[in-house]
């Protein structure tokens, strides 16, 4: 009778999740296109460095979701547990370097740039984010890191990822994550300036730029015990370095390089891993 009556409660909470994610998905698209598609319909183009029109209230979507869904199935427990993961900064010294390695990558793309005698941005141009005044790049990091990093990384990691996770390996449930998170960005490629120029081969590199980016979030996420502020500061510098006006072609593409090879050698060191028997790089470290 104990056996059944824990493959029981283990089973309702196996469907519970499956329903808390499925409604998590749904949500995270509608409070997103409810505001984005509108935008597109009657013909507006989100600039850099202008408040309006704007899609920024749409990336607090997956934040709004993750909140409601744990609300209703986890209730103020759930809750509490949420916020704590959103702020949780105590992780070792190593894992703050990777939180800070787009920072780092940018900085000596600049230098780079710099020795070879060639244009450099501005410190203003990274002010420029779509959607948003430009009133400093201290502000627009500000910004960006609560509308843009916790907006979108409470929902996509701390509880898309974190939820998948219980049911499928960290490599498959950050691939299921990644495919969600691209066809949620649709409306972006209707409404942003910095999109509708991309051609053919950027819109193959996009998803797998993206995916890149849902690797290392994963590792990140899991090695810093599930720390929602871990990867939304990761985020948050990324964009800074790759979709603000100081983020130029080249930067963008070295920038967006280095998370690529990144994500390679996360992947091949977890097949190799899991081949061997050992326990997923990209799963937690206990």
């Amino acid at each position: 009778m104990a056996v059944a009556s824990t493959e029981t409660e283990i089973q309702g909470r196996s469907e519970q999740t499956k329903s808390g994610v499925i409604w998590f998905v749904v949500l995270a698209f509608v409070f997103a296109w409810a505001w984005s598609f509108p935008l597109a319909i009657t013909g507006e183009t989100v600039e850099q460095g202008q408040g309006w029109p704007t899609h920024v209230p749409s990336l607090l979507a997956p934040l709004l979701a993750a909140f409601v869904v744990v609300g209703f199935t986890e209730g103020r427990g759930g809750l509490g547990e949420l916020v704590r993961r959103m702020g949780r900064w105590r992780f070792s010294s190593a894992w703050w370097l990777v939180v800070v390695s787009p920072a780092v990558v940018l900085g000596l793309t600049v230098g780079g740039i710099a020795v070879a005698g060639q244009d450099l941005p501005t410190w203003g141009d990274f002010s420029d984010f779509n959607g948003l005044p430009s009133y400093g790049v201290v502000s627009t990091l500000l910004l960006v890191f609560v509308l843009n990093g916790l907006g979108e990384e409470t929902g996509w990691r701390g509880y898309l990822q974190d939820r998948l996770q219980r049911r499928f390996d960290p490599l498959s449930s950050t691939l299921i994550v990644a495919f969600i998170w691209a066809v949620w960005h649709t409306p972006l490629f209707l409404i942003l300036s910095t999109y509708s120029g991309f051609n053919g081969m950027t819109l193959v590199m996009f998803p797998l730029g993206l995916a890149s980016g849902a690797i290392v979030l994963t590792w990140l996420y899991n090695r810093t015990g599930r720390s929602i502020l871990a990867v939304a500061l990761w985020h948050t510098l990324y964009n800074m370095a790759v979709a603000t006006a100081g983020a130029t072609d080249l930067i963008q593409g070295v920038v967006t390089a280095a998370v690529m090879v990144a994500a390679v050698i996360l992947v091949t060191a977890d097949v190799v891993a899991r081949r061997g028997g050992r326990r997923s790089v990209l799963g937690s470290a206990k």
